[in-house]
């Protein structure tokens, strides 16, 4: 089973109480970004917010200012995620980063998800400032998806609910309701973001038509 992010900590004063509390334990943290890994921990945050990302090491030199990052790390007996951006190279082997806007708590999916290729067929339609319009998936289960969209057109955050289209590739749509898991760049073309999503109430009818689509692929 892969993991999948839950919304755990939204509110800033709560994220930075939170890894405040965390950076005393010095945990052990992980930053990641464009594949690279850096094991680590962090300070607590400052008067904005920004958390200072200390590496070990042989701490790659690849990862610079305006990079997405991902921390991963451990506390409280949970595994837990935050996402940000790298805004300073105060000295080799750490990054300042911008303040969080969300910590997330992995937990384990129930349904396998399948990853898609672009040329898939399965899209799902959002509501923009244009009007609706259609984003690749990356992958989808009876349960929820991963949709690559254009955050210049919609805005997505972490714990969003909405209702949107999924469509499949024998041009069968159905509405359904969603609600955000993650939000991340990484991996993404300038100008668009991947967002985690899980079905609410996903009825069955709907849940037949992605089983049966997907066991075509």
């Amino acid at each position: 089973m892969q993991a999948a992010t839950v919304p755990h900590i939204v509110r800033p004063h709560e994220i930075r109480d939170h890894l405040t509390t965390a950076a005393m334990g010095l945990s052990a943290a992980c930053l990641t970004a464009s594949f690279h890994q850096v094991p680590g921990h962090f300070s607590a945050p400052d008067k904005g917010g920004k958390v200072l990302f200390y590496g070990r090491g042989d701490a790659s030199s690849r990862i610079e200012i305006g990079q997405s990052v991902r921390v991963d790390y451990r506390f409280d007996r949970s595994n837990l995620v935050f996402f940000s951006r790298v805004t300073e190279r105060p000295e080799p082997g750490a990054w300042m980063l911008d303040r969080p806007r969300a910590v997330q708590r992995l937990s384990r999916r129930i349904d396998e998800r399948v990853h898609l290729t672009a040329d898939s067929g399965f899209a799902l339609a959002l509501m923009t400032a244009s009007g609706l319009q259609s984003f690749p998936l990356a992958d989808v289960s009876r349960g929820g998806a991963a949709v690559i969209y254009d955050a210049r057109e919609v805005g997505l955050w972490v714990g969003r609910k909405l209702t949107a289209w999924i469509e499949l590739p024998k041009q069968q749509t159905a509405p359904v309701s969603i609600v955000v898991r993650f939000v991340s760049r990484t991996g993404c073309a300038v100008g668009f973001k991947r967002a985690g999503l899980r079905f609410i109430d996903l009825d069955v009818g709907t849940k037949l038509m992605i089983a049966e689509s997907l066991a075509q692929l």
